[in-house]
């Protein structure tokens, strides 16, 4: 299947995402909760963004059945990624997003998406999407593995790596799939593309996040 050549085109940045700092500690419990915190900040702006843009693509899919799933997505998909930012942040009586702003990082990963939801073809547009869905089922399958006992972030590790969570990314894995059936060579290079650029993105996203990344204005 086609999905099999886009994750060959990622597997060195998938290793490294893997072995990232943030990842790691996360993994152990050892992660800091103020860096913890800085990202769940940032991912619940990222989240609003991206729902989106799954808004804009499905808004483009002539397929109904595409259409009505990416819209499902956009409407509820993410909903358990927001409910467990808000029980971290209320656990640590942190505020959600109040007079924060997007970090260089997110910003940057956010906008890409919001342009090819708008301007690329739908095809790489869904490309472009999927990382968000593959690349944290894979980190919580991953960490699944690896986690120690009295994880203070075990709901969230145990969230990317459930069932529920991999049932959603194998239908967008096989929107994925069917796109590239019909869509021409040319197309396919320009999927690829997309899924490793949002994938490098991904990286970027949680480099930021272990230094609490701001703008310097």
């Amino acid at each position: 299947m086609f999905f099999e050549k886009m994750c060959e085109s990622v597997e060195i940045i998938i290793s490294k995402i893997f072995n990232q700092s943030f990842n790691q500690e996360l993994s152990q419990g050892i992660l800091p909760k103020g860096k913890f915190i800085h990202y769940l900040q940032q991912d619940a702006l990222y989240l609003a963004d991206f729902a989106k843009a799954l808004s804009l693509t499905a808004a483009r899919l002539t397929c109904n059945e595409q259409a009505h799933q990416f819209m499902q997505f956009a409407l509820g998909a993410i909903q358990a990624e927001q409910s467990l930012h808000l029980d971290y942040l209320k656990e640590n009586h942190s505020s959600l997003t109040t007079n924060i702003k997007q970090s260089p990082a997110c910003f940057m990963y956010t906008n890409y998406l919001l342009r090819m939801a708008s301007t690329a073809s739908v095809e790489e547009a869904v490309a472009s999407l999927l990382p968000c869905f593959w690349v944290y089922r894979e980190v919580g399958k991953y960490m699944s593995k690896t986690k120690y006992s009295n994880n203070p972030y075990e709901n969230w590790i145990e969230l990317y790596a459930g069932k529920e969570f991999d049932s959603s990314v194998q239908l967008a894995i096989d929107v994925t799939n069917k796109l590239s059936q019909a869509a021409s060579e040319e197309t396919k290079r320009k999927m690829i593309s997309a899924f490793v650029r949002s994938t490098e993105l991904e990286w970027l996203f949680w480099e930021s996040a272990y230094k609490q990344e701001e703008w310097c204005l």
